[in-house]
């Protein structure tokens, strides 16, 4: 806990700096690679690189659950959640490949629309279940929950260094019992350091503090 005290402390989190939190994609690269068995493509444009910020990828996951998860809508969820948590990094492969995966891509689109009767943890297995990378479940969990207020319990990114920072021993491949622990662990952190603040500042300052 002390770890996540200290990011907290040292990075200073805030909403507004979370919410306009940017990643740096390739649109190019994501459409070119799209599955044509899905029929419809996010709205990447033709461009070698552009940014999302969190707030964006927060918008696509609600215009999805309010058309009641119209398939269109949800396929443009995962395309920004996806862009947003790969970046420019070597998972866009490796992603696509799982979408390009019939199977894997209709349990996902079929698994969205139940994730939120769920609890947390619960969400996170149910989106490991069908084989979905634990990094990636845990950013669709936490984006389709939408933006966090103060005393919210609602999911949470994870990486190898939150893990770490957490004091998980795994640094991947966290089980929902490992989930549960890491989000227990950053709410007992948030509550120590400052009750006001939402959980995902917290996760936030966590990632901030190693860069």
């Amino acid at each position: 806990m002390n770890q996540i005290v200290d990011a907290v402390n040292k990075v200073s989190p805030t909403t507004e700096k979370v919410t306009n939190d940017s990643v740096t994609f390739s649109p190019r690269r994501w459409k070119s690679g799209w599955p044509f068995h899905l029929r419809h493509v996010p709205p990447f444009r033709d461009d070698a690189t552009a940014s999302i910020t969190r707030a964006e990828v927060f918008s696509f996951a609600a215009d999805a659950v309010a058309s009641g998860y119209d398939r269109d809508r949800v396929i443009d969820f995962i395309g920004a959640a996806f862009a947003y948590g790969a970046g420019q990094s070597q998972a866009v492969l490796p992603l696509q490949q799982f979408l390009r995966n019939k199977a894997k891509a209709a349990s996902l689109l079929k698994t969205i629309p139940t994730l939120e009767s769920k609890e947390p943890a619960a969400q996170y297995e149910a989106l490991t279940k069908i084989g979905l990378p634990a990094k990636f479940a845990s950013y669709i969990a936490y984006f389709l929950a939408g933006p966090q207020a103060a005393g919210e319990d609602k999911p949470l990114v994870i990486c190898s260094n939150r893990a770490k920072i957490a004091g998980l021993e795994k640094d991947y491949d966290w089980s929902a019992a490992d989930y549960g622990t890491y989000l227990a662990a950053v709410r007992e952190a948030r509550d120590s350091v400052d009750p006001e603040l939402p959980l995902d500042a917290v996760e936030w300052a966590m990632r901030e503090s190693v860069r």
